[in-house]
């Protein structure tokens, strides 16, 4: 087996890999589509390490994309130690954060020495998956009163205080210039690609989703977000519901997210999405460099 650094070339075989893997590799495989590998300044734009065997196929990826979150896919195999290595010896880059199968995201925590370091969130989130014809359809999900519209028909304050109010409360943000910096540019992103929506209740805009990685026939759902005020009316459940019955009728069958939330929890399960596993969501409160002699 050899670790490497993945190439062009490498590409056909890690989307067999990744694709065999497709629930827990959203973000790498939607990333892969949008933005290729080695596009240097992209945010989403990633550096591969493999697990490739002789004849050339993948059997497990680590990825550092522009912003220094860390991402893993082993197909539920342990993370060789061969792969950390090939990572600490080729990455400069700085890391901040980890994600993955929560177990294959930990033991990369861990093998590369920073079980003790201080991260802002460090969550074993519950991972729902939904076959969309089994989607179930609020009762009054059609009803005029709930319009779904684009997040750029929103007022752009109105959506960085959401955002920024949402990295907060679900992902442990730190209330600092950088984190307005970080929202404004999810924010362009989200309305570039158009994959952020909003319901709106008597002319008010009351909530928040969008996907955060999407591919042909599946989409992860994420952030969804409703203000403190508007909680406890089901508006996210019918929002989520809605974009997902646009999603189906292009052509969209399945749909995956995950959440550490037993109140979001329920609401998924109230449309339709099953509980199949586990996923790990872990930014450090201070990025940080690792390198071969330090692990």
């Amino acid at each position: 087996m050899q670790y490497r650094k993945l190439l062009d070339d490498d590409l056909h075989a890690l989307d067999v890999f990744l694709a065999a893997h497709a629930d827990t590799s959203m973000s790498l495989r939607s990333n892969l589509r949008k933005i290729g590998m080695g596009r240097r300044h992209h945010p989403l734009s990633g550096c591969y390490f493999g697990a490739v065997s002789d004849d050339g196929a993948i059997h497990g990826v680590l990825a550092i994309f522009g912003n220094g979150n860390v991402f893993v896919q082993t197909g539920g195999a342990p993370v060789p130690r061969g792969l950390i290595d090939v990572f600490c010896l080729e990455n400069t880059q700085p890391l901040a954060g980890f994600f993955g199968p929560a177990d294959q995201a930990q033991n990369v925590i861990d093998m590369l020495g920073m079980g003790d370091a201080v991260f802002t969130i460090n969550a074993c989130d519950a991972f729902y998956r939904l076959d969309l014809a089994n989607l179930i359809v609020p009762q009054n999900a059609r009803s005029d009163s709930f319009q779904m519209v684009d997040a750029e028909r929103i007022d752009r304050n109105t959506l960085l205080r959401w955002l920024r109010a949402y990295e907060i409360e679900a992902l442990g943000g730190q209330d600092t210039p950088a984190l307005d910096s970080r929202v404004a540019g999810r924010l362009v992103h989200a309305l570039n690609d158009r994959n952020m929506w909003a319901l709106i209740v008597d002319g008010v805009a009351v909530s928040l989703s969008g996907f955060n990685a999407e591919l042909p026939d599946m989409v992860q759902v994420g952030p969804v977000w409703t203000p403190t005020e508007h909680r406890s009316n089901g508006y996210a459940r019918i929002l989520v519901a809605k974009t997902l019955l646009a999603a189906r009728a292009r052509g969209v069958t399945h749909a995956v997210l995950s959440t550490d939330s037993p109140a979001a929890a329920r609401a998924y399960e109230a449309i339709g999405f099953a509980h199949c596993g586990a996923y790990r969501l872990a930014l450090l409160a201070k990025p940080q460099i690792v390198m071969m002699s330090s692990v």
